[in-house]
């Protein structure tokens, strides 16, 4: 007897392998299919988003507006090229962006709640952009949120420095603290400054608004999205191994505290980019990674790469409803997006308690 088990392990071991292999390839084949039912979605959304507004614009205006020179441009053109084609642009790439930091973030503290103002980014980008706003700098504006979010993050690393299976609450509550002090100091800020003009333009950043985008705002969520998103993606096979647990990765031979400080200073860079010209936008990067998940079991490269296309389509058709449900006024899309992912987490809580039952 053991020698016939020995005669059909190897073909038992294929079996496996080919079943292995079998599994895997349908895994490819459905992420890909949601790829591209992802992308054609949000290829409509983008053209939706273009000809919507305050002043529609029929779809025949969009090929002659790309081919009119400058000189030459009517109203209709100066719309499309200088305010809605730009806006749906850094929608898209601002919901992709805070999409992968939100998996990134997710991974690294193994902690399905972390999103990327969990560590204090948005409160500290919004001290920055409050401060230069009140100063009357506001070209100043993207440069000083950006350093906002990195002087939190920083904050948040050292206060959470620890070695260790803890290290990761740790980092989380570092960043509850760091949040709340910059809030507070925001809100002393604001406070010391009540008779400026200029608190419209702070509530807006406040509340999260694409409404002054333009196209340098455009080029900074992309370079952001191509350096710290392209990053993410490269280092996706370190996400999968977070996954293991810290005993695991130690017995890999890599340093469990500085694979995930790296990823999460990644991912907040990434998450400090978009906030600096967004604004506090929230719950893309907490709702997009649990609504991909549930469809798909994925590697972390998909996920990331189906989370970055399925937040540009949510945040750009957030958007497009925050400029025309009220138009010709305009909702902050912080509050749509606030709205929206109030509702998806709990329904995602009662359907993990109707699991659990």
């Amino acid at each position: 007897m053991t020698i016939h088990r020995a005669a059909r392990a190897p073909g038992a071991m294929t079996g496996e392998r080919a079943g292995s292999a079998a599994s895997a390839a349908a895994s490819t084949r459905s992420a890909l299919l949601l790829g591209a039912i992802l992308v054609i979605l949000l290829l409509g959304a983008l053209a939706l988003g273009t000809l919507l507004g305050a002043v529609r614009i029929p779809m025949s205006a969009l090929p002659s507006a790309m081919s009119t020179p400058i000189a030459d441009w009517g109203p209709e053109e100066t719309i499309l090229l200088q305010v809605r084609i730009p806006r749906v642009l850094t929608a898209a790439l601002v919901g992709a962006g805070l999409a992968m930091a939100g998996v990134a973030m997710q991974t690294a503290l193994r902690n399905p709640l972390a999103e990327p103002y969990l560590l204090g980014i948005s409160s500290g980008a919004s001290f920055g952009a409050v401060c230069v706003i009140l100063s009357g700098l506001a070209v100043a504006l993207p440069f000083a949120a950006f350093a906002g979010g990195l002087l939190a993050l920083t904050a948040t690393l050292v206060l959470g420095r620890m070695r260790g299976d803890a290290q990761a609450t740790r980092v989380i509550l570092a960043g509850v603290a760091v949040t709340a002090l910059f809030s507070a100091f925001t809100s002393l800020t604001i406070f010391q400054s009540r008779d400026s003009d200029s608190y419209r333009q702070v509530l807006h950043w406040l509340l999260g608004s694409l409404s002054s985008v333009t196209w340098e705002s455009a080029g900074v969520a992309s370079g952001s999205l191509l350096i710290f998103g392209g990053a993410l993606v490269i280092v996706a096979r370190l996400l999968d191994i977070l996954l293991l647990g810290d005993e695991e990765i130690h017995s890999l031979g890599l340093d469990v505290r500085r694979v995930r400080a790296g990823v999460l200073i990644a991912a907040s860079l990434l998450a400090a980019g978009m906030v600096s010209v967004s604004g506090a936008i929230g719950f893309v990067g907490l709702i997009v990674p649990h609504i991909v998940r549930s469809i798909l079991r994925l590697s972390q490269r998909s996920l990331l790469v189906l989370s970055a296309i399925a937040g540009a389509l949510l945040l750009v058709l957030a958007d497009t409803f925050s400029r025309t449900v009220v138009a010709p006024q305009e909702l902050p899309v912080g509050i749509t997006t606030s709205i929206l992912g109030a509702v998806v987490f709990a329904v995602i809580m009662l359907r993990k308690r109707e699991v659990g039952a």
